[in-house]
């Protein structure tokens, strides 16, 4: 064994003793600042370009300390780089895939002992996960979840000279055809369930009174105006602007950690920006959106219905996404569809029903308020490889 103080890389190797093991492999072991490590290899040059790079990167300023688990790590990096850098409900996600697909699994490895191999058998176990082991398969998007929280939290420990290389840096994820559970494409209305959805609407929103029928009209409004549900729950009537009809988005709800890391206490706060920059944008009322408006105006005064809100309920007070998501379930109860229709599937049957009349998909991403371009074609990609078909049908070259 040698103890290393001030190393001379060279001198060190050549007269480094690698033995065999009984497995047939070969081991060096050496000793910086009273920490032993152990180096291993099919060969003897495989052994020590590892102690070569290992001694290297100590002449860099790396520094061998304790052995970390990777669930202290990632609750350190968590609570130290993430937490109030990021929106709160990105942090609630981000902390969601740490419990329940890192902790249990593969949390108790000590960070420096991961390998590629242990990230990439991780992975694949939860593309397609073995008997017994516990494990729920994952689509593709999953798996991505995964990487993206592990990726940066090797990197920042490789900053803070923990260990030497990112698990992640090389892996791939498996293709499709290897997933258990597919990618599903994102689910809008067909025409006939758009007229189904509006005869539902207008007959609910004129046969109950009081603010019960009041969430069909908010529904319609928001199936025109393709906006996000936070958006329309931080809608207020001053937003609007009649002389030139068009309403203002500059703010949404949303659920916002409060003083818990760890995600044990949640509450509802208006944000007074949107989702993304590009969200903050001035929308034309068309004339059909405006007629459900004045609908929803008059609405209002039959039930003396005084409220700041455009999106109200009970009381005048803000509604919330869960009750619009019920009133929303009541009205479309009657309406055949293979999939659950959710207020998203109001923004999406916007954006889709935009691209499938052959408005460009830079004017339907500035309407949606993605903050690119890319956003929008990779969340409409089914309904632009339609269109690209449809158009190859109609080419008569010659």
């Amino acid at each position: 064994m040698i103890i290393i103080n001030s190393i001379n890389i060279s001198a060190t190797i050549n007269n480094m003793n690698i033995m065999q093991r009984k497995d047939d492999r070969f081991e060096a072991k050496i000793t910086i600042n009273g920490i032993r490590k152990s180096f291993y290899g099919n060969t003897k040059v495989e052994v020590k370009n590892k102690v070569k790079s290992y001694l290297q990167k100590i002449n860099n300023g790396f520094k061998e300390t304790k052995k970390i688990k990777l669930n202290d790590y990632v609750e350190y990096w968590l609570s130290n780089y993430k937490f109030g850098t990021i929106e709160g409900s990105s942090y609630t996600r981000l902390y969601s895939v740490y419990q329940h697909q890192i902790k249990p699994y593969i949390g108790n490895k000590y960070i420096c002992d991961i390998t590629s191999q242990d990230i990439d058998v991780f992975i694949k176990e939860f593309a397609n996960p073995p008997l017994k082991s516990g494990k729920k398969p994952l689509a593709l998007s999953g798996l991505k979840k995964i990487i993206q929280l592990l990726n940066p939290c090797f990197e920042t420990a490789i900053k803070e000279k923990i260990i030497f290389n990112n698990p992640c840096s090389d892996i791939k994820l498996p293709t499709e055809s290897y997933l258990i559970v597919k990618t599903k494409e994102q689910f809008s209305l067909t025409d006939k369930q758009l007229e189904q959805f509006k005869k539902e609407a207008v007959s609910k929103y004129k046969t109950i009174d009081e603010y019960k029928g009041r969430d069909f009209l908010v529904l319609i409004i928001m199936l025109n105006l393709g906006l996000r549900t936070g958006e329309v729950l931080a809608l207020t009537w001053d937003d609007f602007n009649f002389k030139n009809n068009i309403v203002k988005i500059n703010k949404t709800i949303q659920t916002k950690v409060a003083l818990d890391s760890q995600c044990k206490k949640q509450s509802l706060a208006l944000k007074n920006s949107t989702k993304t920059v590009a969200g903050e944008r001035y929308l034309k009322l068309n004339e059909n959106t405006l007629h459900y408006i004045q609908e929803l105006k008059q609405y209002d005064i039959r039930n003396n219905i005084n409220s700041d809100y455009f999106c109200c309920c009970k009381n005048n007070t803000r509604q919330c996404a869960r009750n619009l998501q019920r009133s929303l379930d009541r009205l479309t109860r009657n309406i055949k569809s293979d999939e659950h229709i959710t207020l998203h599937t109001l923004r999406h049957t916007f954006g889709s029903t935009l691209l499938r009349n052959g408005v460009g998909i830079e004017v339907v991403s500035k309407l949606l308020g993605h903050a690119n371009i890319t956003i929008t074609y990779n969340k409409y990609i089914h309904v632009i490889k339609e269109q690209e078909a449809i158009a190859m049908n109609m080419v008569k070259v010659c």
